[in-house]
């Protein structure tokens, strides 16, 4: 460390090491503020050895060069499990403002929730943010750890509003709503620190500082300046590696000048002397704000929209700064708000407003006589210091230390059923949810050291949580095991000799103590933490990964179909029985009293159905109810007697079946029209259709119509399915955002602007029966997405299948997006809209009929 001698009064978590300005500034606003409340403050770099997401950052980044100028105190990188160390070089520690704790991000770990620091020193957070809204991402495991180190935090505040719901109702702590840190100092303070700057900032000129830049958001930028009448555009480069793609973008406009060095004192002088600013960053846009400036904000959907949206309503702006990097040269001129005039009242008052009531927050917060806690949940917690141990035998080496008890494993002793155990503060009862703390020092060479609970009249012992162990060093620590209880009688804290391996293995027990919480805060059962898994390789890894994966989807897609609630199992059920009868009634060698499995089969799935309530008008009901009216019709022409099938179905069957029209089901002729066919519109000849239709990448601006979509749908839906299971399904996406998203990820359509319209085809896993039909969803996925292609040609849409042949990375982020079911899996993205009959597209010539068809033997 830069100063090892030197006691602190706070210490600070968090990314400011990232390599961009918004990290560097937003931890230099919580620094000099908190300097400024009088606290001596060290700033503790990131530790090493959680996953590949933790690196050892090089020492001459732009951070920690700023870093050095500021004058910051601050650690070197060290192994995590020297954190420990840290509750004797500071009082207070505080974790500071970004998404420390979303789950979704690898770098998350345990240190941001400073589970290291001892009970005698304060934990605070200062607007540290959940993330994007919403809770499907917070998993059992990350609650039950995370719920109980917030609820050891004196102090905690969010930067987000629905931040404190989700505060409360997850993790049981009260927040607080304060500004993001870049707000704590006055504009006088960063212009001071921009007067610092290298940069020549002369003139008027439109600032563009874009995080992740591309062809359309440039366009925009420049767009912008032409309404403006600016003859210049000072262009700041991400200093994460945008330099270069930077120049390169802007290289085809002479009245830009990329900023020559990156800097944070560069980044704000040429924002403070600016004419106008365009931004996808959230903090570009913050420092818009600080510097009164008028600006334009593209939300950018990378990093969470949910800011941009938060700080402009907390701005009273609403959607008024913002713009769409689809934005052409007309909406911009049209847009009133592209103007140098801009009335930032609203947004200078929150700002003042905020900046005083969150540094009277943080000054209290950061109090040490004022003893608090976030907790919304006190619990009474029973300790017992230095506990007494006894073992089962001679393997466990027990002594009374002053400072706790000592437990050393002897020579050979490390295997099972060498157990050493002390009574705990109190029983836990059956049904009850507790945390389990221990202030100990481990060592061992294994990974991992599972905590037990004894039950001392029947000797029974039962694992309740583990311990994971970074490093063979002894270090001291405290552990936090959260569980649930499902029996009573248990009373006792027991380890295994079998988790202490090596030289002088064991552990140091200070004390031990236990908290019952609310059963909400342990989820049942907790999921056991995934070992990281080495990425695949080679063609075989990654080919065994997927199909993993698929076979984990097929099987719980199965697991579901068992659940009697479950329509989509009961669908298939029902209409694969039905189906199995309209193939024996379609046979020119009739076979009266046939059915013998698909009718008993059909009835009780149709009694299950009706048992359960479901909906009476449901279509695969309704049809398989005609299927069964035109079987029994059919044999009482014949006086054939089926009674005992007839005598399967219950009362409310047989009224639903005597009832039924009989065009929902059964047979037809082959040349008769099967349901009412759509209005014709635009080519009706098959040979036009299907020679017609072509992969198109660029549209027109003409809208896509509602109509149009369902009826090129409701072709497409006359493909033939397993069993007329009718899998496919389409969802259709219009806002240019999430377009804009799918197409990124799916990564097909780069070079060409974002189609009016968005489809994507999937088929239901809910509908297959059977482990042999594993690949038939796709079989009829493809049947109806080329169906749905030709609807599309027939009513004039230009069309591109892109395909989802694509890693679990990019699948997992598609469906998060759009919520997709687990149950569906992806057949191919649609690109849809109006073309122009003279676009170019690839000739994609087709090989020849012989190189396809293949003879086996002649008629």
């Amino acid at each position: 460390m830069n100063s090892p001698k030197k006691a602190y009064d706070v210490a600070i978590l968090g990314w400011w090491y990232g390599k961009n300005y918004g990290s560097i500034l937003t931890y230099y606003g919580l620094n000099r503020a908190i300097v400024g409340l009088g606290h001596k403050t060290l700033m503790v770099h990131e530790p090493l050895g959680y996953n590949g997401y933790r690196v050892d950052w090089p020492d001459d980044i732009l951070s920690l060069e700023f870093a050095r100028r500021i004058g910051y105190d601050f650690t070197d990188q060290f192994h995590y499990s020297e954190l420990p160390y840290l509750n004797d070089k500071a009082r207070t520690f505080v974790v500071g403002s970004d998404q420390l704790w979303n789950p979704l991000i690898g770098r998350v770990n345990d240190d941001l929730f400073l589970h290291f620091v001892r009970p005698e020193n304060n934990r605070v957070a200062y607007a540290t943010s959940f993330g994007n809204r919403g809770t499907e991402k917070f998993d059992p495991a990350f609650v039950a750890k995370h719920a109980a180190n917030l609820q050891d935090f004196q102090a905690i505040s969010v930067r987000e509003k629905y931040a404190i719901d989700t505060a409360r109702d997850v993790f049981g702590v009260g927040a607080s709503l304060v500004v993001d840190p870049v707000f704590l100092l006055p504009r006088e303070h960063y212009s001071d620190l921009a007067d610092k700057g290298t940069v020549s900032t002369d003139g008027e000129y439109l600032t563009v500082f874009f995080l992740d830049p591309n062809r359309e958001k440039v366009a925009v930028a420049r767009r912008i300046a032409d309404k403006l009448g600016l003859a210049k555009i000072r262009v700041i480069p991400n200093p994460d590696g945008g330099r270069e793609p930077a120049q390169e973008l802007w290289q085809v406009d002479p009245r830009a000048e990329v900023m020559g060095e990156d800097g944070p004192e560069n980044f704000l002088r040429t924002y403070r002397d600016s004419t106008y600013v365009i931004t996808d960053s959230y903090h570009g846009s913050c420092f818009a704000a600080i510097f009164g400036k008028p600006f334009s904000s593209i939300y950018n959907t990378k990093r969470g929209a949910d800011r941009f949206q938060n700080l402009m309503d907390a701005f009273g702006l609403g959607e008024r700064r913002r713009v769409y990097e689809t934005d052409t040269a007309e909406t911009i001129n049209a847009n009133p708000q592209v103007t140098l005039k801009i009335d930032l009242s609203g947004a200078e008052e929150y700002m003042e407003t905020g900046r005083n009531t969150s540094l009277k927050w943080l000054a209290e917060a950061l109090d040490p006589s004022k003893k608090q806690s976030a907790s919304l949940h006190p619990v009474e917690q029973s300790e017992v210091v230095k506990p007494e141990f006894t073992a089962n035998n001679e393997a466990w080496q027990i002594k009374r230390r002053r400072s706790g008890a000592r437990l050393r494993v002897g020579t050979d002793g490390a295997a099972r059923g060498n157990l050493v155990w002390c009574d705990l503060p109190k029983p836990v009862r059956k049904g009850g949810a507790y945390r389990l703390r221990i202030d100990w020092t481990p060592k061992t060479q294994t990974s991992s050291v599972n905590v037990h609970l004894r039950n001392p009249q029947s000797g029974k012992f039962r694992v309740v949580g583990a311990v994971d162990i970074a490093t063979y060093e002894a270090v001291p620590r405290v552990d936090v095991v959260p569980f649930r209880m499902t029996e009573d009688g248990y009373s006792q804290f027991m380890l295994g000799a079998v988790h202490f391996t090596g030289p002088d293995a064991g552990a140091e027990v200070r004390s031990i103590s236990i908290e019952e919480v609310p059963l909400e805060f342990v989820p049942a059962p907790p999921a056991a933490k995934p070992k990281p898994k080495p990425k695949p390789k080679s063609f075989a890894e990654r080919a065994k990964l997927v199909v993993d994966s698929d076979l984990e989807r097929l099987l719980a897609a199965q697991e579901k179909r068992r659940v009697p609630e479950s329509l989509g199992g009961s669908r298939a059920r029902i209409i694969f029985h039905a189906h199995a009868l309209e193939k024996g009634l379609s046979r020119e060698d009739f076979r009266a009293g046939f059915g013998k499995i698909a009718m008993p089969g059909l009835a009780r799935e149709m009694n299950a159905w009706l048992e359960a309530g479901h909906s009476l008008e449901d279509p695969f009901l309704q049809s398989s109810a005609a299927v069964a009216r035109t079987y029994f019709d059919r044999h009482a022409k014949l006086k054939h007697d089926v009674s005992e099938f007839w005598d399967n179905f219950n009362r409310d069957a047989q009224k639903l079946i005597s009832k039924a029209p009989r065009i929902e089901g059964g047979v037809l002729a082959a040349a008769k029209e099967r349901e009412i066919v759509p209005r014709r519109a635009g080519k009706n000849d098959f040979i036009d259709i299907m020679y017609g239709r072509r992969s198109v990448r660029e549209f027109t601006k003409k809208p896509v119509r509602d109509e149009d979509i369902a009826r090129a749908v409701q072709i497409g839906m006359q493909s033939p399915s397993v069993c007329n299971r009718q899998t496919g399904r389409v969802h259709q996406f219009s806002d240019p955002e999430t377009i804009k998203k799918l197409v990124d990820i799916q990564g097909g359509f780069s070079g060409y602007p974002m189609p009016p319209r968005l489809l994507l085809v999937t088929a239901d896993l809910d509908a297959m029966l059977f482990p042999e039909e594993r690949n038939q969803p796709f079989v009829d996925g493809g049947l109806f997405m080329m169906g749905l292609l030709l609807g599309l040609t027939h009513v004039g849409l230009g069309s591109c299948p892109l395909n989802t042949a694509m890693g679990l990375a990019r699948e997992k982020a598609i469906r998060e997006i759009i919520g997709l079911s687990d149950s569906e899996v992806l057949i191919s993205f649609v690109a849809v809209g109006h073309y122009k009959k003279k676009v170019l597209v690839p000739r994609s010539k087709r090989s020849s009929v012989d190189h396809v068809l293949i003879h086996h033997g002649k008629s």
